[in-house]
């Protein structure tokens, strides 16, 4: 059964790309920040790993939420690792990288984040200047800049 939402067929697929671009994001800083909370260390270790896994635990719902939200527009989630390295604007950490220290790891998760606020702002501006009515859309992209701006907040707080 097609579906009819009350959106142009061509704008709910800039709605799916920009959520797949999002989506791909977000599963590199899956892997970064689970990788970081296996490996962190030092005289804090207990609230590091913890905290480590409060953001890892917060991407893979922001993970969920947006493939599901690609699903309600009819669209195809990316489905593949490869996929999702292709299409995400944020770096991966690489294995063999030597393995920073846990104030670094905080730094560059929250460049991490902060990049994605970033993107997620300009595509609100790319949604509204195509006239894009997507609500779903638009208020799932409006709560991630909330919660990952705080996590950003936090983030900052370790590095101080």
């Amino acid at each position: 059964m097609s579906i009819n939402i009350g959106e142009p067929k061509e704008l709910m697929n800039l709605s799916i790309e920009l959520l797949n671009k999002l989506l791909s994001n977000e599963f590199v800083l899956l892997a970064k920040s689970w990788s970081f909370h296996w490996t962190v260390t030092g005289p804090s270790f207990g609230s590091y790993h913890s905290f480590l896994e409060k953001i890892y635990k917060e991407t893979f719902e922001n993970i969920d939420n947006i493939a599901e939200r690609i699903r309600a527009l009819d669209g195809v989630p990316l489905e593949s690792l490869r996929s999702y390295i292709e299409h995400a604007t944020i770096k991966d950490y690489n294995a063999g990288e030597t393995l920073p220290e846990a104030k670094t790891m905080f730094a560059l998760l929250l460049d991490d984040h902060e990049s994605i606020i970033r993107d997620i702002r300009e595509d609100l501006k790319i949604l509204e200047a195509q006239k894009v009515m997507d609500e779903g859309t638009i208020n799932l992209l409006q709560d991630m800049i909330y919660r990952m701006g705080k996590t950003a907040w936090m983030l900052r707080a370790h590095i101080s």
